[in-house]
């Protein structure tokens, strides 16, 4: 056990270690204090739909954009490798569609938020940390995580199940047009041959993937920027923190339901 703990320790060093270990234990509080919200309110709607504003519309042009590439890249890559090793390019309807609602169309969103929403959230409580504002916020009786993480939190829950949704469709709907004008497919044959490898199981594991997501990014950033320290150049290493971690959590967890979707599909 000390092996471990010593090599941890030589690989990050014991201040970085703790700092990520502090804002760790501090995300895992919120989001018990977040859910007790939830079951209990104040729900802050209109606080919720502003933000969904925010983040949800803020957010859709650039996964519109990276899930169009992704969708053109995707099929043209498909394509080569069927061509190349099966002469046969018939089966790619089924194995984009699988490939997109079972990984691209819900990790892509989920990263790109994390880039822009998760961000934006650390820097913000960060900058809010470093000028004393949430002392202020302390004086005058209000509750941070109630009134300022809440409803970032709910409405990032609610903002990437509809961005997944709506990268999923774009993907797919790219990667047919590749498909019929590239490689000579009919838009019918191409749905009828998707329709045969995707089910409403799938959609539901994007869905349950796309709220997991969505419900640790907030918690995860907003914990960097409240334990900010160090003025300007503080603010600069929590937001890099904070992406950092949460890809990483993004990443961790999409291994962890992906092994058990396809245990129990």
């Amino acid at each position: 056990m000390s092996f471990v703990v010593g090599l941890v320790q030589s690989w990050f060093p014991t201040e970085i270690f703790a700092r990520h270990f502090r804002a760790l234990y501090l995300a895992g509080e919120l989001i018990q204090k977040l859910v007790r919200q939830a079951s209990t309110g104040p729900y802050r709607k209109p606080q919720v739909l502003d933000q969904m504003l925010t983040i949800g519309v803020g957010s859709l042009p650039i996964i519109t954009i990276a899930t169009g590439f992704t969708g053109l890249v995707m099929t043209s890559e498909i394509a080569w490798h069927m061509d190349f090793a099966l002469s046969n390019v018939s089966m790619i309807p089924g194995f984009t569609g699988q490939f997109v609602l079972r990984e691209l169309g819900i990790a892509i969103p989920a990263l790109l938020i994390v880039s822009k929403v998760g961000a934006s959230m650390t820097a913000e409580l960060a900058s809010m940390r470093i000028t004393e504002q949430l002392d202020a916020f302390k004086l005058l009786k209000i509750d941070v995580v109630s009134y300022h993480i809440y409803p970032r939190w709910v409405a990032t829950i609610f903002s990437t199940i509809c961005l997944t949704m709506i990268s999923i469709a774009i993907t797919l709907l790219i990667a047919m047009f590749t498909a019929v004008t590239k490689y000579h497919f009919n838009s019918e044959e191409y749905f009828s041959t998707l329709s045969q490898f995707i089910t409403s199981l799938d959609l539901i594991c994007a869905l349950t993937k796309a709220t997991v997501f969505g419900a640790i990014i907030p918690p995860i950033a907003c914990a960097y920027g409240l334990k900010c320290e160090g003025g300007a150049q503080g603010v600069g290493q929590a937001t890099t923190d904070a992406v950092v971690t949460a890809t990483l959590a993004v990443i961790l967890l999409d291994f962890v339901m992906t092994a058990i979707f396809s245990a129990l599909l």
